[in-house]
């Protein structure tokens, strides 16, 4: 193999290499609790808060209808029993008596609606947490193929970078500097193809002699536009 075709094969190590190395920094990145999980369990937490003060606000409207029925209960005996004579104070006890329950009446139909609203903040609570159970476990079945994947690329790099070595003591050593510096400044691929008498890094046609070098494979030929050396295979 010409040492042009040696240093393109390093390439294609180095690129792989690369890939490798960019999958495996993703792949720690997502290592961990992610935010969807996180908000999840704001979302329960928030859902339980709600549900706790929904049944506050029930037990205060039924406390107090309680109330004024315990209040009603005496009025009511004393208003039907007969024990009140006077017409005035018995016309005085009946207006009480029906303003009482009047305004139990509006007690009750907002422990009705805290009654409600508690059930929803129930049933909002139980559709979180079973969000969140499925979150859960989605999560923890990523974070275990993310571990899989993290141990396969690491054992992927190592092969890679083993790969590598053997590879740039194939190239002439005089290429590697020129290799190394064109690579950092082109995006990581230092070696084009020609094909249809144009260099594919920069995709720039190159004048006929300059190809005829190429094709020959006896000497180091760099783009004229993106200075790459110029391979043939």
């Amino acid at each position: 193999m010409s040492s042009i075709a040696e240093v393109h094969a390093l390439q294609e190590v180095d690129l792989a290499l690369d890939a490798s190395r960019v999958a495996l920094a993703e792949a720690q990145s997502r290592v961990g609790e992610p935010e969807e999980l996180l908000e999840a369990r704001r979302e329960v937490e928030e859902r339980q808060e709600a549900l706790r003060a929904a049944g506050k606000r029930f037990k205060e409207q039924e406390w107090e209808a309680d109330e004024l029925r315990a209040k009603i209960a005496p009025l009511e005996r004393r208003l039907y029993e007969g024990s009140v004579g006077n017409p005035k104070e018995l016309a005085d006890l009946q207006r009480d008596v029906e303003s009482l329950k009047r305004r139990r009446s509006e007690l009750e139909d907002r422990a009705l609606a805290a009654m409600e609203a508690l059930e929803e903040a129930q049933r909002a609570l139980e559709e979180a947490e079973r969000s969140l159970q499925e979150i859960t476990e989605a999560c923890q079945r990523e974070q275990e193929e993310l571990g899989s994947r993290q141990v396969a690329l690491e054992e992927e790099i190592a092969l890679l970078e083993q790969r590598r070595v053997e590879q740039a003591g194939r190239v002439d050593g005089g290429l590697l500097p020129l290799y190394d510096r064109l690579r950092a400044g082109r995006q990581g691929r230092a070696v084009a193809k020609v094909e249809g008498g144009a260099c594919q890094g920069c995709r720039i046609s190159l004048p006929m002699n300059l190809v005829q070098r190429v094709r020959a494979g006896q000497e180091v030929v760099q783009c004229t536009n993106c200075e790459r050396i110029l391979y043939m295979s």
